[in-house]
């Protein structure tokens, strides 16, 4: 019996101890909630450099990306003007069908025309084993970051549901 009153007598005594601690903990969360959100930590997003190489590196990335099959990542760094000769998902469907634009691409130079636009030199070996090709094709500096224009005759032919 006597133990019994020593473990009643201890959690009577124990609980308040521990519900003041809990409205305690309680009570602080609340007053972090109500600071203002100008302590709390700023992510700024910043711009690309407006520079040959970060105009080389987003050439460099289409290229990568149609080399392995990534219509939709090509797509995505196109300018916004591109992107309104073709919808996304039509160009997937169409570039997977044109052999001409798989195999290995490699940027051989890069010519900055002004601030905001950079001419690119390629080379490309198709996957279907013809001749290696070399073109051209133009980056420009839109919101902040980079994008590739397709050539206009191939923008021509996509618009048309063709394979350049």
């Amino acid at each position: 019996m006597t133990r019994t009153f020593r473990g009643l007598a201890l959690a009577i005594a124990v609980a308040p101890l521990v519900l003041g601690a809990a409205a305690g903990c309680s009570g602080s969360d609340k007053a972090d909630n109500s600071e203002s959100a100008s302590d709390r930590p700023t992510v700024e997003v910043t711009a690309q450099p407006q520079d040959a190489q970060s105009a080389q590196v987003t050439a460099e990335q289409v290229f990568d990306n149609l080399s392995e099959g990534d219509w939709a990542g090509a797509w995505e760094l196109w300018t916004d003007s591109a992107k309104t000769a073709i919808g996304k998902d039509a160009y997937i469907d169409l570039v997977s069908t044109c052999t001409g634009q798989q195999g290995e691409y490699q940027v051989t130079g890069v010519t900055p025309v002004d601030d905001s636009t950079a001419t690119i030199k390629w080379t490309h070996a198709p996957a279907a084993g013809a001749a290696n090709q070399t073109g051209t094709s133009t980056v420009k500096y839109q919101n902040g970051a980079w994008r590739f224009e397709p050539d206009p005759a191939a923008l021509a032919a996509y618009r048309q549901n063709k394979c350049p």
